[in-house]
């Protein structure tokens, strides 16, 4: 690998990727150590067009117990830098193109238990005042409609029909949608509301500071892990395991898949999909410990 080639390369990066220019640089090093060493190459001016050398290193790779998800970022440099060359037109074309990613394992969504968040919201650890009311809604919000961390902080009080117990949210891609909260948020709303007049501010959103501003998305991260570490040791305590909870919680009590992904606000079927694993999981240790046949 030609150095001015690769530091041209890696000044490109700095500029137009995200990623640290450290692992870029490890990422080819990677590569074109593995080629010397199997005297693939000679030169540090010689590039390799085939794709089989590119096979044969993600076996090396896979030989040496390297997970398919660190396997796959070492393509994805390299895929980045045949694409530079090709603009450079030092090759004409990308070997890469013949490569398929690795299959990397999908996580299942962590969840919080009903009764954890049963346990949580009725418990008496939110005090009397703005902050502490504010809290409380904002988690019984979050797990009543299962909104998204960024809805949440764009709602405005308009936006909330205590008549008809809904919210209107404004999603990805200003996509709308209408959702039902539960009956005992009615309660909540109301207290909070008559706080939040006490606050001297013109702001429109439903949830604010105490100085009156708009709240922002570490307010909210910070908050909810705050409270659900009371109820629960997992690692993942974000407003997003509250979201996967929320959709987990209406699987496993029967709901329909497809208003499950209208709640969501999921553009496709297959988002909503991943939680039915979770419902799954459930019902076969359900069917285990109960049938008779499953014993034997």
């Amino acid at each position: 690998m030609h150095k001015k080639r690769f530091l041209k390369y890696i000044e490109y990066q700095k500029k137009y990727s995200s990623h640290t220019v450290n692992s870029y640089a490890a990422d080819l090093s990677s590569f074109y150590s593995f080629c010397f060493d199997n005297e693939i190459i000679r030169s540090e001016n010689e590039i390799v067009s085939d794709y089989k050398i590119i096979r044969k290193w993600i076996a090396f790779l896979s030989a040496q117990k390297l997970s398919a998800k660190t396997i796959n970022r070492k393509l994805s440099t390299l895929r980045s830098f045949y694409n530079f060359l090709l603009r450079e037109n030092l090759i004409d074309s990308n070997p890469i193109i013949k490569i398929s990613r690795l299959k990397t394992k999908k996580k299942l969504p962590e969840f919080i238990s009903d009764e954890k968040m049963n346990l949580l919201l009725d418990s008496p650890v939110f005090s009397d005042d703005f902050e502490g009311v504010r809290d409380h809604l904002l988690l019984e919000m979050l797990f009543g409609t299962g909104i998204r961390r960024a809805e949440l902080i764009n709602l405005s009080v308009k936006e909330i029909d205590l008549n008809k117990q809904t919210v209107k949210v404004t999603g990805k891609r200003n996509k709308q949608r209408i959702i039902p909260f539960p009956v005992n948020l009615f309660e909540i709303i109301n207290k909070y509301l008559l706080l939040r007049k006490e606050i001297e501010t013109d702001n429109e959103f439903l949830f604010l500071t105490k100085t009156g501003k708009k709240i922002y998305p570490n307010l909210v991260y910070r908050t909810v892990n705050k409270y659900i570490s009371f109820v629960s040791t997992q690692k993942k305590k974000s407003p997003h395991t509250i979201r996967h909870s929320y959709a987990t919680s209406l699987l496993n009590n029967g709901a329909d898949i497809n208003a499950v992904k209208e709640l969501l606000g999921h553009a496709n079927l297959s988002a909503t999909q991943i939680y039915t694993h979770n419902t799954f999981e459930k019902l076969n240790r359900i069917y285990k410990q109960a049938h008779p046949r499953a014993k034997k």
